[in-house]
């Protein structure tokens, strides 16, 4: 069994790994199968953080199918492509009582069909949304800036600060994976 992750980042391969552990004994009828995963660099995806339900949607699939394609055009394919992306929903983007959610989504493909998992969403202060909304400042380097103000850092990212490092993007990205391959597990609920 093959699986292709849309990005070559360990923090994504351990996710998906932790994931499939989670439900692979209800997908596969062998349980001895060895499962192999594999990381792949995609051109063309955005250096921008997402701002939208439709950008955190929309990445990952685009995700999923241009690395489809780019297995097809080495002659290999995968059992299931995976998209993930983490980024900001902003609610309200103009109005007076705007709001960011950190988000994290998946998009998994067998190659036929797809579906789409979030993994949850914590809000976002200001202090760290509105530079990289209002002004397109890299959040890495908010991040920066925050951490060292506020005296706090965290090897787990944005999830890590906002919670005190009990989340992070690879738990977001597990429970969105376990959501997106629900309906590969679970035919009764998806016929």
């Amino acid at each position: 069994m093959r699986i292709a992750i849309g990005r070559s980042s360990t923090t994504e391969i351990a996710a998906t790994k932790e994931a499939w552990k989670v439900f692979s004994a209800s997908l596969t009828q062998d349980t001895h199968e060895e499962v192999e995963f594999f990381g792949y660099s995609i051109s063309g995806t955005p250096a921008q953080i997402s701002l939208s339900v439709r950008d955190l949607m929309s990445v990952p699939r685009e995700c999923v199918e241009t690395l489809g394609l780019q297995l097809k055009r080495a002659r290999t394919e995968a059992d299931y492509y995976v998209g993930l992306e983490s980024g900001f929903n902003v609610v309200d983007a103009q109005g007076p009582r705007r709001i960011a959610f950190l988000e994290s989504w998946a998009y998994v493909s067998d190659g036929h069909r797809g579906h789409f998992g979030h993994g949850g969403g914590i809000v976002v202060p200001p202090g760290i949304a509105d530079p990289v909304i209002d002004r397109g400042i890299d959040l890495s380097i908010v991040l920066d800036r925050f951490s060292s103000e506020q005296e706090i850092s965290s090897e787990k990212g944005l999830w890590g600060i906002l919670t005190r490092d009990i989340l992070s993007v690879q738990h977001a990205f597990v429970v969105a994976l376990i959501a997106a391959f629900a309906p590969f597990y679970n035919l009764r609920a998806f016929p």
